[in-house]
């Protein structure tokens, strides 16, 4: 599934195979390593890469003129994983793992992924979306509260604690 950003038609959007886990990798350690509050983060292991490859939602890539600038994961009904969201159902989609490259942080990269993200979640019959930010996080707080997700709860999960941000799909 592959959609074009916003920004202009030189960006996209590429779902990975499970051969290209390596990339996603190799990108988050990139990305993680020239963050300067690397406790708002906490990366994915290899395997969390391969598992929503394998389900009906996916593991991408932010392509610009070429070059890969970002990488998000999507995953949906894992109810192991989504438990300890304390949702109201196990149907929603979680947006997780969400990186943009330093030189193109503040572009407004992230909202493009969360209009994604809703549209796939729509397309799914899913109730809802669910991600975590932690809360010193002003910028992505404030992404995601003008897309309309509200702050469910606070927990201690990622190896802090998070806001729990929620967005419910009314499908009628």
């Amino acid at each position: 599934m592959e959609r074009a950003l916003i920004i202009n038609q030189n960006g996209s959007i590429k779902s990975i195979s499970e051969k290209e886990i390596d990339i996603a990798s190799y990108i988050q350690r990139l990305i993680f390593n020239t963050m300067d509050s690397k406790h708002w983060y906490a990366p994915l292991r290899w395997a969390e890469f391969l598992t929503p490859i394998k389900g009906t939602d996916g593991t991408y890539l932010l392509v610009y003129q070429g070059e890969i600038i970002g990488l998000f994961v999507l995953t949906c009904n894992i109810p192991d994983v989504l438990s300890e969201y304390k949702l109201p159902s196990s149907n929603y989609m979680l947006i997780d793992s969400v990186m943009i490259k330093e030189g193109y942080r503040g572009h407004g990269l992230q909202r493009q992924i969360l209009k994604f993200a809703y549209e796939g979640a729509i397309d799914l019959k899913m109730n809802g979306l669910v991600s975590t930010v932690h809360p010193d996080n002003k910028y992505s707080l404030n992404n995601f509260i003008l897309e309309d997700y509200n702050i469910l709860h606070k927990l201690i999960i990622h190896g802090g604690i998070r806001n729990v941000m929620i967005k419910s799909i009314d499908n009628i």
